[in-house]
């Protein structure tokens, strides 16, 4: 007789399915991708050849992507490639180079081209193809049956979503699935005949026991599903925070349940470097609720991921606590993507200083702290010396190679709490909180000679050539008893900068009343 789920068991599927449905839009969509990967598993999985298989595929995702046109590339004897299946007469038969972007997609990799004009493989293509694919999304087909690359197109440039792409990518895997589906297909349904009859013998002695529990493995087949095709995984702790219960860790991790079950949440995968790790403990100590808390995990393969965890504490009948119960999910694409926005917005995209905006931010900081507690705040106005001669004897592109040498002397010999900022062309600022003029006046003698001994090597029309600059800087400081606005300081600094250059450049010069 089939074993039947423990009671138990069922009903900590069915706690944390509720868990699952209290966090906040993430969970949503991954239910919403988790059924929309099912219905088409289901779609592909009654394909009885190639032929309607790719039929299926451009169907089912022509619904979810407004793509134009699909088509399927394989390979030919001698190693050639040409479209066999496609949505649009023009592209059957095309030949393809098996080179640059479509050998990488043979080998497995999801390729995304927001304009196939600037691919040197593509140029080669009927002037009606290349017109009707501007943008294009290229994954793979890995099988023994079968290699090859589906690839969906738009006129349009820059079409498809960052969204769409994962999509097509999470698409994959089915495509390969389905063309050895029968046998799964058969024995599934084998194991299921067999539950329904072992369920159907268990209705006859309990009614409503049979209904609760067919609700129940309704919802764990969900659960499952969802934890399977997404980056997700639950788990709950005991008391002491040690984990008690996880699924799923192994396809976000790479831990097996076992590596981790009786282990401590910060003991095992956590980053002891993250600034949102110890507020999140913090919290967990005091027993309360958290939600898409974003943290750093440490995988087991050493790497790392940003994960959205997300929890509550668990009480027994009489209310007192046994731990928490969560899901937690990973969010390494969605929180890169911002880190990287944020990096474009707050610094110079030639040197990677910050930028004037980030500049102003850390200055009203550190102007805060002024005003609290009198620590001084001093500035330093640095700019290379006759840095046009170098523009124009070397051209444009050698001088902007200097740029970025000196902005790494800059960012090398400056303290943690400091920041160095391009302001634009030569123009340099660094900030210095908790400086004296003593003190800023000796860190700017520091970067003066560093960036004189700097040999740059640059590359003059095929010839490696060592250039070398100077920077003449100027010094300014505000205290408590004199404060002054970010312009107001910018302008002194300047003028001692100014001071600096009129003395024969290459020396430091600091503003009178500093």
């Amino acid at each position: 007789m089939p074993k039947t789920i423990p009671f138990s068991d069922v009903e900590l599927l069915r706690e944390s399915l509720i868990e699952l449905d209290r966090a906040r839009g993430h969970e949503r969509s991954v239910r919403l991708e988790a059924e929309s990967l099912l219905r088409g598993l289901r779609i592909l999985n009654e394909a009885r050849d190639t032929r309607e298989l790719f039929d299926n595929l451009a169907g089912i995702l022509r619904h979810l992507v407004p793509f134009e046109d699909a088509f399927m590339i394989a390979r030919e004897g001698r190693g050639g490639m040409r479209v066999v299946r496609s949505t649009a007469r023009q592209f059957l038969g095309v030949k393809w180079a098996p080179q640059g972007v479509l050998e990488r997609v043979f080998k497995g990799e999801t390729v995304a081209m927001f304009d196939t004009h600037a691919a040197p493989e593509w140029r080669h293509l009927p002037p009606a193809v290349r017109a009707a694919a501007r943008s294009a999304v290229m994954t793979p087909i890995r099988s023994v049956a079968l290699q090859a690359a589906m690839v969906f197109v738009h006129p349009s440039p820059a079409f498809f979503s960052p969204a769409q792409i994962h999509l097509f990518k999470r698409f994959g895997p089915l495509i390969d699935q389905a063309l050895s589906s029968i046998s799964v297909r058969e024995r599934l349904e084998r194991e299921c005949g067999l539950a329904q009859a072992a369920t159907r013998e268990k209705l006859k002695e309990i009614e409503e026991r049979r209904k609760a529990e067919a609700e129940l493995q309704r919802v764990g087949d969900l659960m499952r599903s969802a934890i399977g095709f997404s980056p997700i995984y639950l788990w709950q702790l005991d008391e002491r925070n040690r984990y008690s219960f996880i699924e799923g860790c192994q396809k976000v991790l790479g831990y097996e349940p076992k590596d981790l079950i009786g282990s401590s949440v910060p003991a095992y995968f956590d980053d002891p470097d993250d600034a949102n790790r110890d507020p999140w403990l913090e919290n967990m100590a005091r027993q309360q609720p958290f939600e898409n808390v974003v943290v750093r995990r440490r995988k087991k393969d050493g790497g790392y991921i940003w994960a959205s965890v997300s929890g509550s504490p668990v009480h027994d009948e009489s209310g007192r606590f046994r731990g928490y119960r969560g899901i937690t999910m990973d969010v390494t694409e969605a929180t890169g993507a911002k880190l990287k926005l944020e990096q474009m917005a707050l610094h110079d995209a030639l040197t990677g200083l910050a930028n004037r905006r980030k500049f102003l931010d850390r200055f009203e900081e550190a102007a805060a702290r002024l005003s609290r507690y009198g620590q001084p705040v001093s500035l330093l106005a640095l700019d290379i010396d006759n840095f046009k001669r170098v523009n124009d004897g070397y051209g444009h592109p050698v001088g902007d190679e200097v740029l970025v040498e000196v902005a790494r002397v800059l960012e090398r010999g400056v303290r943690r709490t400091d920041l160095a900022a391009r302001f634009g062309g030569e123009e340099f600022m660094i900030l210095l909180p908790d400086s004296d003029p003593a003190g800023a006046e000796e860190a700017a003698e520091k970067l003066r000679r560093a960036v004189a001994a700097r040999a740059i090597a640059v590359d003059c029309e095929g010839r490696t050539e060592i250039l070398s600059v100077t920077v003449s800087i100027g010094v300014a400081t505000m205290t408590k008893d004199a404060p002054l606005s970010f312009d107001d300081l910018v302008e002194r600094a300047d003028q001692a900068l100014y001071a600096a250059k009129l003395s024969g450049r290459d020396r430091v010069c600091v503003a009178n009343g500093s």
